[in-house]
């Protein structure tokens, strides 16, 4: 059996010697054995190589794939906070152009408007009232016969630049309720523009059926109204002044001999100008401006308001029963 240290020094002396062979070779020999070793060895070395390329590229590709992902998600959060800004500049635009018109609506009406902004709406009356942000300690105007904790229904109107929304109920001190025109309990005297045909506005209660609408009763019975005429405030009633608008004729049911009307008068279907969905700042109308005449509001003895007026072939002499604001028409 060879001994393990013995062929062990016979290896170490055949490299000795062959390195000392190297040395001692001429250099052109030194350059033919340098030559064929690469040739032989070549192959082995560019495979070995192989590995420690890929893995060093790898490693190069893995670091860029990080950074890139980084990059990615401070992208993402950029354009999340720029969303963010941008709906927020355009929620600042839409209301500069609102309170903007609600400038030029207040300035260019014949009355007093007291502003006020919604801050609620009920539940329970979603569709027919809203609560505002003014009261009697707002605004003694409101009800001048509150005891102390709350006054009933002040039936003053209440208006927008697109036209009539309601007309003020329950006053309380800092909050006023605001009975909405699509509400069974707002009636207001109307007259139709071009025929000077009058009637009463009635809410109907059916805002829940999508776009609300609501009925003018008492058009006399060979009136001609049509679909696109505007319907305004007539005056006639104790609080709303004239020339208010009020929405616009959407349908004209036939003349029928049956219940409702019994062929005494005709009817017609309004949509509010005003957009009862999107109520943010509104106007209570106190009356006309100092220094102007009021000419729209009669004597309230003159003409009762309590909501019980009976049909009539003419009603020309309707009262504005329960009193309903509506928009003023600049």
């Amino acid at each position: 059996m060879v001994n393990k240290g013995a062929y062990f020094l016979l290896v170490l002396g055949i490299l000795s010697a062959f390195t000392v062979a190297c040395f001692l070779l001429p250099e052109q020999a030194t350059q033919t054995l340098r030559k064929e070793t690469l040739e032989l060895l070549g192959p082995v070395l560019s495979t070995a190589d192989k590995p420690v390329s890929f893995f060093s590229n790898m490693n190069s590709k893995l670091t860029t794939l990080d950074q890139a992902q980084a990059e990615v998600t401070r992208l993402r959060q950029e354009v999340a906070v720029l969303s963010v800004q941008n709906q927020v500049l355009a929620d600042k635009t839409q209301e500069n152009s609102r309170l903007r018109e609600m400038l030029g609506f207040q300035a260019a009406s014949q009355y007093q408007l007291l502003p006020c902004r919604v801050v609620s709406r009920d539940p329970s009356s979603w569709y027919t009232s809203v609560q505002i942000n003014v009261g009697w300690a707002t605004n003694q105007d409101l009800d001048k016969k509150y005891n102390g904790k709350y006054s009933l229904s002040s039936d003053q109107p209440v208006v927008s630049p697109r036209g009539v929304v309601g007309k003020t109920g329950v006053v309380s001190k800092y909050v006023t309720d605001v009975i909405l025109m699509v509400d069974r309990n707002c009636s207001i005297s109307a007259t139709l523009e071009g025929t000077h045909d009058q009637g009463i506005v009635k809410g109907q209660g059916n805002f829940e059926e999508g776009s609300p609408r609501v009925m003018v009763d008492y058009l006399p019975k060979e009136s001609q109204v049509a679909p696109g005429q505007f319907v305004v405030t007539s005056g006639l009633g104790p609080y709303f002044p004239a020339g208010l608008r009020l929405g616009t004729v959407v349908e004209v049911p036939p003349l029928q001999n049956a219940y409702p009307t019994f062929g005494l008068y005709r009817q017609a279907i309004i949509e509010p100008t005003a957009d009862l969905n999107q109520l943010d700042e509104l106007f209570i109308v106190l009356g006309p401006k100092e220094g102007t005449k009021d000419d729209a509001k009669p004597d309230a003895g003159s003409s009762p308001d309590n909501g019980t007026a009976s049909p009539a072939p003419d009603a020309s002499s309707a009262a504005d029963t329960n009193a309903a604001p509506g928009p003023a028409t600049p």
